[in-house]
């Protein structure tokens, strides 16, 4: 996981986690895009239950339009049924919905660019549902539709525990809109790539180059040695989040008081994985994907 700011390119703002009247969603498809466009994303997957919808015809109002699907399938040890999205549809899939989830995981994979797991935290999926998965390149930390919805939004919780046996996994930050609530607008990625380009934007986030928000920005994250220098929007919190025992830190910690828009920590060797938490005065935040001395 190399790190994006390190790396050569523009940022793009997307959302990846979409639905239309296509599925459960209550816009059209060029609604959604429409819609999309008018509050400044330069990409969108649309995401529909149990089917790829054509977007071939639509006007992309000058975004990239990644086509997309969320599956579900399966039980979970607390009787939920996993979701999991694939971004990049290279045509029709249909599945079966009594498959085990790793099945789904790999029929994803087979007919899409990539895959995640959708709202962890909302499907009340345990570290037993998880750990043994592979072959998923993340899961949804923030999910605008389930925070509005139920408050069960973020799952922060379940992405550091698989980080800390080793997973290595991006999180997402995504709406899940479907147009019902204050579901749309919100969550999204910020990708780092060459150009707003299918393959330019799909090749970043398989590396993860990009991080999560639902609104803070994330201006630049240097590593120098054991030297972490984090620049973002003006914040009220900024974190070093490690999933392991006490290890980590806080700005606030080092003394400095907010708001922080530049940040210097000093991190011991043993803080890995690491990423980063910015929090505005509201409370929103903004996620980088973990980082691994040496990567």
């Amino acid at each position: 996981m190399t790190n994006p700011f390190a790396a050569e390119g523009d940022w793009f703002k997307g959302n990846l986690h979409t639905h239309t009247t296509e599925s459960d969603g209550r816009v059209s498809p060029q609604e959604a895009v429409t819609g999309y466009a008018a509050h400044g994303y330069d990409f969108l997957s649309i995401t529909d239950h149990r089917k790829v919808t054509d977007i071939s015809k639509l006007d992309n109002k000058g975004m990239l339009l990644i086509p997309g699907i969320e599956m579900s399938a399966d039980q979970s040890e607390l009787g939920a049924s996993y979701h999991v999205v694939a971004i990049g549809a290279k045509g029709p899939m249909e599945y079966d919905t009594e498959w085990d989830c790793q099945k789904l995981i790999d029929y994803g994979n087979e007919n899409a660019e990539c895959v995640f797991i959708a709202h962890p935290s909302w499907s009340s999926l345990t570290f037993a549902d998880m750990i043994g998965l592979d072959g998923y390149i993340g899961v949804e930390v923030y999910n605008t539709g389930c925070h509005f919805e139920v408050g069960r939004g973020e799952s922060a919780t379940q992405w550091d525990d698989l980080l800390a046996r080793g997973k290595k996994l991006f999180g997402f930050a995504v709406d899940d809109a479907h147009f019902r609530i204050l579901d749309s607008w919100v969550g999204y990625i910020m990708v780092k790539a060459p150009e707003c380009t299918y393959d330019a934007i799909i090749a970043a986030i398989k590396a993860g180059h990009f991080y999560a928000s639902n609104g803070p920005q994330i201006h630049n994250l240097e590593l120098d040695g054991n030297r972490l220098l984090v620049e973002c929007s003006p914040c009220w919190e900024l974190r070093v989040i490690c999933p392991m025992p006490g290890r980590g830190n806080t700005a606030y910690h080092i003394g400095q008081r907010p708001p922080y828009t530049s940040v210097e920590f000093e991190l011991s060797e043993n803080t890995v994985p690491f990423r980063i938490e910015c929090l505005d005065e509201t409370g929103n935040k903004a996620w980088s994907n973990p980082i691994w001395f040496g990567e």
